[in-house]
């Protein structure tokens, strides 16, 4: 086996909180691994800029399209029933209209999830990220098939500790909580203010028909709206996947292992075990950086490596040379989630230092360039060396 692929498979040192894997997940998987059948000869390095943007451009604006079909299908029943029996008592009214909708709900999202799978599963033979090793990756919570089952069903990825770094330490879990349940509210939202303002406007009829109707568009819109972010979100961390390959194999390749101390190895660990910490997930893309940069450096012991303090504490005691190593992989870990707030650049000033101003355009420009899928421009601006900036 390769030695990326080994260097995946979950180690001791991974400690997850949730050992169940979810019936979505689940769900996920099984359909991927029918889908995953096709062996591809390509590598994603071989397609331009231009050129996956277009072809990503595609399998998206087809799985929007499908969506959107699907929504206005099923939400149809639903509006029928409840014009035809609105003049029922209203138990008969709500129980046929309730019946319809949960019928109609449970087809959609059947569908939904199959399109949203098959859409993460068409990026995924773009990139090819098997390209190396035919059905790796066949056990652990961040091999490919799980990342990418939970990518289309939007499911949360696992909480578990890697090496004692904890990203979730700091994070509200009834935030999180009330963020979820906001987004799940966004469609009646604007099914009701919709509907509250064409009633004011226009009645409750616009050229014969009821305005009950003004659902289906809706559902159309936020239909499209999932399955865009779905594919942006599985784009961003199959890219993310082959950059961490590209990455360790520029490291091995230039023998860069052997002109780092033993000081400047642990604050690699650091450097990517704090930008976890300021992303507050595991984010994949950072997840499978530290785990091939463990299994480079053979580290298999906690060593505090999501503590800030000591991080700063490291790119003091190592070299010039080796600091400035040590900030371009920091750069590359905190950009590797697609985003960047305003609070973390406040923070990462104080790794920087003086030489923040060279290393923040290029930081911005990455995570840009990561998020808008241009797997050349971000590999370009994921070099590792030991010149500043």
């Amino acid at each position: 086996m390769p030695y990326f692929w080994t260097a995946l498979y979950m180690p001791e040192t991974i400690q997850i909180k949730e050992k169940k894997t979810s019936l979505l997940e689940k769900f996920g998987v099984y359909y991927l691994s029918i889908f995953g059948k096709r062996e591809l000869g390509h590598h994603v390095f071989d397609f331009t800029d231009e050129e996956l943007a277009k072809k990503i451009n595609r399998i998206s604006n087809k799985g929007i399209i499908l969506s959107g079909l699907v929504g206005i299908i099923c939400v149809w029943p639903t509006v029928y029933i409840d014009l035809l029996k609105e003049n029922e008592p209203w138990p008969i009214h709500y129980a046929w209209t309730g019946g319809v909708t949960l019928i109609s709900v449970a087809i959609e999202f059947y569908i939904l999830f199959l399109i949203a799978i098959k859409a993460v599963h068409e990026v995924s033979e773009l990139i090819n990220i098997h390209a190396h090793k035919k059905d790796f990756l066949t056990s652990g919570p961040f091999n490919v098939t799980n990342i990418l089952a939970r990518t289309a069903l939007e499911l949360p990825d696992p909480e578990m500790q890697i090496l004692g770094i904890d990203p979730f330490e700091q994070v509200s879990k009834t935030n999180l909580f009330l963020l979820g349940l906001l987004y799940k509210l966004k469609i009646f939202l604007t099914n009701f203010f919709s509907k509250f303002l064409l009633l004011k406007i226009f009645g409750k009829m616009i050229a014969g028909i009821s305005i009950n109707y003004i659902a289906v568009p809706v559902e159309f819109f936020w239909n499209g709206v999932v399955i865009h972010r779905v594919v942006e979100e599985a784009r961003l961390r199959l890219l993310g996947f082959a950059l961490s390959n590209h990455i360790a194999d520029h490291v091995l390749h230039d023998h860069l292992i052997g002109k780092l101390s033993a000081e400047a190895k642990i604050g690699c660990l650091r450097a990517i075990g704090n930008a976890l910490v300021m992303a507050k997930n595991y984010h994949p893309n950072m997840v499978v950086l530290l785990l091939r940069f463990q299994h480079l450096f053979h580290i298999d012991t906690d060593n505090c490596y999501d503590d800030w303090s000591l991080f700063l504490e490291t790119l003091k005691k190592v070299s010039p040379k080796e600091r400035n190593f040590l900030l371009d992989l920091f750069t590359v870990a905190i950009a590797f989630d697609g985003k960047v707030h305003k609070r973390e650049l406040q923070i990462i000033q104080q790794a920087y230092g003086s030489d923040f101003n060279l290393y923040e355009p290029r930081l911005l420009a990455l995570t840009k360039n990561l998020k808008k899928g241009r797997l050349h421009a971000a590999a370009d601006l994921c070099k590792l060396d030991f010149t500043a900036g």
